[in-house]
């Protein structure tokens, strides 16, 4: 039957990623089969547990496949099937005795199920003082950030690997956070055993001035250098010019390198640029892998808000979304919250959140950036960049290359001043209002069609007006 097995294994090798094959499946040994059973082996409770609520259903069906028979497995820890004879007993039974033997095992199998539950990673992760929702997967990649994704996403899958430690450095609210707790919140993903410790530097701070007050130096130690698979360390900066902290932190970091551990810490600098940081930390800091996230454009800070609004179901049309990207442009932290604040206003009011209401709350707000641009800068802009001059979007020519940037410079001037119809077409050589209308109008409904292509140009354009 062994034979069988090594077939099922292969077939399962088809199914799941190399990973999870590894962690779960590769470990999983054939004890011996008796009639329609199959007895397998695992190394723990928790991998018995695990497999038997996750992947039990897999198996069968890989052993279906390959025996053509439906075979019942039975899952044990290693050397169980060992400890007694109750395989051979079974066999020696009556008929009826052993339909009552295999439901009293099925009672003790179900009751012994019931009380060994697999962790879920969401509590782990809440456990290490993570949020749940800071993974890999709700973090929007963008041109500003890619690098930095990809590096945090390699020491996740394999830690202490090649980028040991990871520095990760950047402005405020830019997601340097989300993306140090997705790497721990993957690690445990990846192996629930694994012993993350997540937390800011003035909670270590903390940490070792309690310890100092208790006399128990050694428990810190130990928790911080032995009983530790990955550190991560939030905001690092603010261990500059405390003596103390630093040498303390100095001594986890060689016992965490050298015993081959992964270190992840972010800060606002790169190591160089750090206040009251010695050099010896600095210099360790350099060792592996230094990152930095840049403020996100326009294009990006759009698909942030989509994928938020998504998350907590806040109804959000894309003119709403150019109008927030536009007006907040380099905190993440920042734009995510106004959006929430304007979901929940909008919510409360019983109002849609459309563009209107938008601007009168981003103006309650101090947030509304429509004073810094006036019709003329408009103009100026969209016709530097269709490449044509101010007389012509002015003028009377009807041109495809000179009516298509007028229209645009049209439904710029309505959408961030407060002129109105009439106005606007007193501003673009005397045209009469309707014009002005039936231009913002077309290019509402292009908008509202979710035409990419015109969206990108406008996404520019706007991110050229308001810096």
């Amino acid at each position: 039957m062994q034979e069988y097995w090594t077939a099922a294994l292969r077939q399962l090798q088809t199914i799941v990623s190399a990973d999870h094959y590894e962690t779960w499946f590769a470990k999983i040994d054939f004890h011996h089969r008796d009639d329609d059973r199959i007895y397998l082996e695992v190394d723990d409770d928790f991998c018995k547990a695990w497999i038997e609520d996750n992947y039990l259903d897999l198996i069968e069906d890989a052993l279906d496949k390959v025996t053509e028979e439906a075979m019942e497995i039975v899952l044990d820890v290693r050397g169980s099937f060992d400890e007694g004879d109750e395989l051979q007993i079974e066999v020696d039974l009556t008929p009826q005795a052993a339909r009552q033997a295999n439901l009293d095992h099925q009672a003790v199998f179900d009751f012994a199920q019931s009380q060994t539950a697999a962790p879920n990673i969401d509590d782990l992760a809440t456990e290490a003082g993570m949020n749940p929702r800071y993974t890999f997967e709700h973090f929007v990649v963008g041109s500003s950030n890619q690098f930095t994704y990809a590096a945090c996403s390699a020491v996740a899958h394999e830690p202490a690997s090649t980028y040991n430690p990871l520095f990760i450095f950047g402005g405020v609210g830019l997601g340097k956070t989300h993306l140090l707790q997705a790497i721990g919140i993957e690690m445990l993903r990846r192996d629930p055993n694994a012993r993350v410790m997540y937390l800011s530097s003035e909670e270590f701070m903390n940490q070792l001035i309690t310890s100092l007050r208790n006399k128990d130096m050694n428990t810190f130690r130990n928790q911080f250098r032995n009983d530790c698979d990955l550190l991560l360390v939030d905001d690092i900066q603010f261990i500059g010019g405390k003596d103390s902290t630093q040498e303390e932190f100095f001594h986890t970091f060689n016992a965490l390198y050298q015993s081959g551990k992964q270190i992840v810490v972010t800060s606002d600098k790169s190591p160089q640029d750090l206040p009251g940081i010695e050099e010896r930390l600095a210099s360790r800091f350099s060792w592996g892998l230094i990152a930095d996230i840049q403020p996100p454009g326009i294009e990006t800070r759009m698909a942030i808000l989509e994928k938020k609004a998504e998350a907590d179901g806040i109804e959000m049309s894309k003119e709403v979304a150019m109008l927030l990207a536009g007006t907040i442009r380099s905190n993440v932290r920042e734009l995510e919250g106004t959006l929430i604040r304007l979901g929940a206003q909008a919510s409360l009011m019983g109002t849609p959140l459309n563009v209107d209401f938008t601007r009168q709350m981003l103006k309650r707000m101090n947030l509304d950036h429509r004073r810094q641009v006036n019709v003329d800068q408009i103009m100026r802009t969209v016709a530097s960049h269709f490449d044509i001059t101010v007389s012509d979007m002015k003028g009377p020519r009807r041109t495809r290359a000179i009516s298509e940037p007028r229209q645009i410079a049209m439904y710029l001037a309505r959408k961030h001043t407060n002129h109105s119809y009439p106005e606007l077409g007193r501003r673009f050589g005397g045209k009469d209002h309707t014009t002005v209308l039936a231009a913002c109008k077309k290019l509402e409904d292009l908008v509202e069609m979710g035409d990419n292509d015109f969206a990108r140009s406008i996404a520019d354009l706007e991110s050229m007006l308001i810096r």
